[in-house]
């Protein structure tokens, strides 16, 4: 049943219908119409300006935009086609708005210097100029790029973002984006209020994960100098150094992380075989190696013959202590296998194959004769044609080991451990403090919640080891006095 314009307000507030909840209910849709208006007219400034930048500076005025745009690469002949059309979500945004000519510059242009293309389309149209987009251009001109982060996200509407810098808010009606994007993200790019209305226009279309605001706050500090108010002037007068963070950063998510194991050794497979006389000699000499098992339990689990005798077993090299995990007790170094009479050693680091082939040379004098060292790269055994039918093994392997009660209680007493551990563990991206003293002060505070948001995050991880990082940062908080998540300063 409909509600008349004049019936009582079924909130109960006494009032009609019309006087109260009426207006509320009506909100929304405007909102929408208003915004689509206005991207309209956004659409039609996008439209107008690439022939009137043409038609004022020449052909060669987008390509030296882009030149600096991109800070002036060295060999510019190096930016390809396929660089400049994943930059263009960004550039142009910048190009129409912000970019200005300078008679300095090395490329020679027509145009008047200090001007930006909005500016000259205000001088070109005159009172000819549509409202919305006089309205649009008086709040975008200027508008410096930014990072902003994902305060809250109403999904398929619109998203809450705060500027890292200044603190400045902005709910952005945002239909696409607000499906991607969820809370402590960080995009870059200009977010604007137009009237009333908040709007993404010129986005950079990598999402920045939380664990890069530290990075950001320290950019911060050198903006504020100290105690000085961050405002859009300043970032417009930062607006090099921004954006070449930004580019920074996306380069490294995008570049495949160098692999090292827990030694800080860079990865790379060893297999070292040996020719032996006899594996039960063999074992007998190299069990000492394994720190997990006992003499006997090694002996228990050999294969033999007929006779009695082993004639296959497996075993670690293992080392007391866990170098970055205080909450293990052992290290597992490299995997040996004693078959007939051949011993195969495999390690991950070119180091550890020449510590162990040390102790083993060192254990197999007269029973045993080194034949080679293969070396495999991470690229060459993934690309093996069993290594995906190992890897769906392994995950079977995995879930049945992490169905026992047993395992899944040590998990979590060694992620708790570690978690206790990092509160006192320097740590590079906060400047070298613990986070225990970095949130003594307000930048250190909010820079180690963004590390907690981080590790946190659901990326499809094993779901016992996200619990037990849920767990262990919700300890680190106890620990920390960390009871909220804030998004930063709020202007």
């Amino acid at each position: 049943m409909s509600i008349g314009r004049n019936d009582p307000c079924p909130c109960g507030s006494g009032k009609k219908y019309k006087k109260c909840c009426l207006q509320a209910t009506e909100q929304a849709p405007s909102l929408a119409l208003y915004y689509q208006r206005l991207s309209r007219a956004h659409d039609r400034l996008i439209n107008a300006l690439p022939p009137l930048a043409i038609q004022t500076f020449g052909q060669e005025v987008i390509a030296e935009a882009f030149d600096e745009f991109m800070l002036w690469p060295e060999n510019s002949e190096e930016i390809t086609e396929e660089i400049f059309k994943k930059a263009g979500p960004l550039f142009f945004p910048w190009f129409f708005f912000n970019w200005e000519y300078d008679r300095l510059s090395e490329t020679k242009l027509d145009g008047p210097e200090g001007k930006t293309l909005l500016e000259l389309y205000i001088e070109k149209e005159g009172d000819r100029l549509d409202p919305l987009e006089d309205l649009l251009i008086r709040s975008v001109n200027r508008k410096p790029n930014s990072f902003w982060e994902v305060i809250s996200v109403d999904k398929g509407t619109s998203v809450l973002i705060q500027d890292i810098f200044t603190g400045t808010r902005i709910q952005a009606q945002e239909y696409t984006a607000s499906r991607k994007l969820q809370p402590h993200d960080i995009i870059f790019g200009r977010a604007v209020d137009v009237d009333g209305v908040g709007m993404l226009l010129g986005v950079a279309p990598t999402i920045i994960p939380p664990g890069e605001k530290p990075t950001l706050i320290e950019l911060r500090k050198q903006l504020s100098r100290g105690r000085v108010p961050i405002t859009d002037e300043t970032l417009y007068d930062w607006d090099y150094e921004i954006r070449k963070l930004y580019f920074d950063i996306e380069k490294a998510l995008f570049t495949p992380p160098k692999l090292h194991n827990s030694d800080g050794h860079p990865l790379e497979f060893h297999r070292l075989v040996y020719e032996i006389t006899s594996a039960e000699e063999a074992l007998g000499q190299l069990g000492d190696l394994c720190l997990t098992l006992a003499p006997e339990e090694l002996s228990g689990d050999a294969k033999r013959n007929r006779s009695g005798r082993i004639t296959e077993v497996e075993f670690s090299w293992d080392r007391k202590g866990y170098k970055r995990q205080p909450g293990l007790t052992h290290t597992t170094l490299g995997h040996l296998l004693i078959k007939g009479n051949r011993l195969t050693a495999e390690v991950n680091s070119a180091e550890r194959a020449e510590e162990l082939r040390r102790k083993i040379d060192a254990r197999l004098k007269g029973i045993g004769r080194f034949k080679m060292d293969e070396i495999q790269d991470m690229e060459t055994l993934l690309s093996q044609p069993s290594a995906e039918g190992k890897n769906e093994e392994t995950a079977r392997e995995h879930e049945e080991l992490m169905q026992k009660p047993e395992v899944q209680e040590y998990l979590a007493e060694v992620l708790l451990k570690h978690w206790e551990y990092w509160v006192n563990q320097k740590l590079p991206i906060l400047g070298g403090k613990t986070p225990k003293k970095a949130v003594k002060t307000t930048d250190g505070r909010e820079a180690v919640e963004a590390l907690l948001n981080e590790a946190t995050r659901d990326r499809g991880q094993d779901p016992y080891l996200l619990e037990g990082n849920r767990k262990g940062v919700q300890r680190v908080r106890e620990i920390l006095g960390l009871k909220t998540s804030p998004g930063g300063p709020e202007k």
